[in-house]
C-alpha cells in the first residue's frame, strides 16, 4: 500500500539573541494508515499558529512558561523504531528484519517488555566481545557496504568470487585470533526467592527451548525443576495473592492467579494495581490507556507516563 504523507512545517523564531523552534505536522494522505495504525502513531491535526505566518511575520509574546528541562536519554528501541533505524542505515532488507529481531530475542541478547527492547547482560557481553574481536565487521558502514555489494552481485555487475576474495582472508584471520585470545563468558544464574521443595536451596532461573524455568542450583545432586511464573506486582482481585504471567500451549500470553487452580482468576489484558474509581473493579492495560475490566462500566483513562 502507499506510504502515508505528512505536511510538516518548522519555524525558527528570532527574539533578540535567542532562537526558538516550533514545528507541527498534518496528515495529508492516509495511505496504509487508512486500514492500519499502530498505537504509537501520533497523528497531528496541524497548528493554527504555524499556518498563519510567513518569514516576515512579527510575533507578539502572549505567555512565557518558565520551566527547566533536562536532556533525556534516548528512548529504548521498539521493534518498529529498530526497523526504521535499520532502513535508514541501509542494513538488511524487508525480508530480514523480522528474522533478525526474532533471533536476538530468542538468543536472549535483548528482552522485550511492553513493546520496548532492553539489552540483557548476555547481549552486553556478546556485543563487547564482537567489538573487541571483529571491529571492522561489527560496524554499520561495513554491513551497509556489504549489502550494496551483494545487490551488485545479484545484478551481475560484480563477480561474487571477487567479493569473497576481498572479505574472507581477513575474517579467517580474525576468527582464528579470537579462538585463541577471547575468554569464555559466564552469565550468572538469577537467584529467586523460591525455595526448592527437595533440598531447601533458593532456585535459579534457567532457559530452555520453551523459555524460562526454575531449577535447583544443586544439579546434578538435586534435579528439581518448576515452571517459572513471572509476577507483575499486582494482587489478584479474587483472592489477594500475586498475579503472574502465563502462556497457553500455543504461546499466547495471559495473566492468572499464582494459586491456580484453587483460584480461577484469568485476564488476557495485563491488570494494574489501580482500582476503577467508578465501580471499584480491577483495571487493565489497553495500549496507551488503562480501562475498567468490566465493559459495562466503560471507565477509561490515560496510562501514567511512568508506567509506559
Amino acid at each position: 500500500m502507499s506510504d502515508a504523507v505528512y505536511e510538516t512545517t518548522a519555524v525558527r523564531i528570532k527574539a533578540g539573541e535567542y532562537r526558538f523552534n516550533v514545528s507541527a505536522s498534518k496528515l495529508k494522505f492516509d495511505g496504509f494508515m487508512s486500514v492500519y495504525k499502530d498505537e504509537d502513531d501520533d497523528v497531528q491535526t496541524g497548528n493554527k499558529l504555524i499556518s498563519g505566518i510567513d518569514e516576515n511575520s512579527e510575533l507578539k509574546l502572549d505567555n512565557l512558561d518558565k520551566k527547566q528541562h533536562f536532556t533525556q536519554p534516548p528512548a529504548h528501541y521498539t521493534e518498529a523504531s529498530l526497523v526504521k533505524t535499520l532502513e535508514e542505515l541501509g542494513i538488511g532488507r524487508p525480508s530480514t528484519y523480522a528474522p533478525t529481531i526474532t533471533t536476538i530475542i530468542a538468543r536472549r541478547y535483548v528482552a522485550k517488555e511492553n513493546k520496548n527492547l532492553y539489552v540483557t547482560e548476555l547481549g552486553e557481553a556478546v556485543n563487547n566481545i564482537m567489538l573487541k574481536a571483529f571491529p571492522t565487521i561489527v560496524d554499520v558502514n561495513f554491513t551497509a557496504t556489504m549489502e550494496a555489494l551483494l545487490d551488485s552481485v545479484e545484478e551481475g555487475t560484480v563477480d561474487w568470487k571477487t567479493v569473497i576474495r576481498n572479505f574472507y582472508p581477513d575474517l579467517d584471520e580474525s576468527v582464528k585470533a579470537a579462538e585463541k585470545e577471547l575468554e569464555n563468558v559466564k552469565i550468572e544464574d538469577e537467584v529467586t526467592d523460591v525455595v526448592c521443595d527437595v533440598c531447601g536451596r533458593n532456585m535459579v532461573i534457567k532457559y530452555g527451548p520453551h523459555g524460562k524455568f526454575l531449577a535447583c542450583p544443586g544439579f546434578p545432586e538435586c534435579r528439581n525443576t518448576k515452571p517459572y511464573l513471572e509476577k507483575i506486582g499486582v494482587a489478584c482481585p479474587k483472592c489477594g495473592k500475586e498475579i503472574v504471567m502465563r502462556k497457553t500451549k500455543k504461546g499466547r500470553r495471559y495473566y492468572g492467579c499464582e494459586d491456580n487452580p484453587e483460584c480461577d482468576f484469568m485476564s488476557w489484558q495485563k491488570p494494574v494495581a489501580k482500582k476503577c474509581p467508578k465501580c471499584g473493579g480491577y483495571m487493565v492495560e489497553k495500549g496507551s490507556k488503562i480501562a475498567c475490566a468490566d465493559e459495562n462500566c466503560g471507565y477509561v483513562e490515560q496510562k501514567p507516563k511512568y508506567a509506559e
